[in-house]
């Protein structure tokens, strides 16, 4: 059985999750380099382009329109539940299967707790790092820059832990500060079809999400606003390096946004709720394999 989740050449704080957690959680043995099935755990992975030849155990995945919408009905497939309505929808599967994101099995991971550290700390889309200015506007505004590309995840954990309230833009970043109990603010992401994915989870765990806009850190930012495009090209080099001279300008507005927004309460899920879909998600997780955590 392979675990199997994206990635890609910058390490992501919500894919690489899957790194850690089902190690903390499943017994060993269970996972090896064997491609004749796929494990998909966290992420926006149920993809057209997956192995046909290939049994594929779906645990929390979502679709994210990253790519064509895979047929779940060929037989290769077997769904113990997707990250919610939006994905169960889209691929045509009972709508009782959209339990939640499978981040939320970090509950029983039994992290150390943490003591307060920070009052706010802000996560990007690790998207945006290339192309704007966050850690600048964190270290102006005094918030705490929780890096998304960091290799070592159980950092971000305690970081996210460690604080009162978190203002992300990465969805990952709000499912596990709403998994570790601490209240979260949602920034709309840049690039539009990145923001979908929030509804399918906020709507498995009821919660009715308000996205805040995100503000421009940089001149590609802003462009990025503009076009609806990533900004992440060569058209969006030059821009940055032609008018450069304009980051400044943008760090400090990004910066004076941030703390407006941090004047503002966090949403989080209802504690109810939270429990109840966790633990069918474990439940659906145990029906698989022996789970260690418990």
């Amino acid at each position: 059985m392979k675990l199997t989740f994206y990635k890609g050449d910058t390490p992501n704080f919500g894919d690489d999750l899957n790194n850690i957690m089902w190690d903390a959680l499943v017994a060993p043995g269970f996972f090896d380099d064997n491609d004749d099935e796929l494990f998909l755990g966290i992420g926006s992975i149920l993809w057209d382009y997956l192995p046909s030849n290939s049994k594929k155990i779906v645990m929390g995945s979502g679709y994210g329109g990253y790519s064509g919408k895979p047929n779940l009905q060929d037989g290769s497939w077997d769904v113990a539940f997707v990250r919610g309505p939006r994905t169960a929808k889209a691929l045509n599967l009972d709508p009782e299967l959209a339990i939640t994101d499978a981040a939320i099995l970090t509950r029983f991971m039994n992290l150390p707790a943490q003591a307060k550290k920070y009052n706010v700390s802000f996560m990007p889309h690790w998207e945006s790092i290339n192309r704007g200015n966050w850690k600048q506007v964190c270290e102006q505004a005094g918030i705490n820059y929780i890096d998304p590309t960091d290799p070592n995840v159980l950092t971000s954990l305690q970081a996210i832990q460690q604080t009162e309230l978190l203002i992300t833009e990465a969805m990952h970043g709000a499912i596990l500060a709403d998994t570790l109990r601490v209240p979260w603010l949602a920034l709309e992401p840049i690039f539009p079809l990145h923001r979908n994915k929030w509804f399918d989870w906020s709507e498995s765990m009821r919660i009715d999400l308000k996205f805040n806009t995100t503000p421009s850190s940089s001149i590609k930012d802003l462009w990025s606003h503009k076009t609806g495009k990533q900004g992440l090209g060569k058209r969006s080099e030059q821009l940055g390096s032609l008018f450069s001279f304009t980051d400044s300008y943008f760090i400090d507005r990004a910066a004076e946004k941030l703390l407006m927004l941090a004047k503002n309460h966090g949403q989080m899920s209802k504690d109810n709720t939270f429990i109840e879909k966790s633990e069918m998600a474990l439940e659906k997780l145990s029906q698989y394999c022996k789970v260690i955590s418990l």
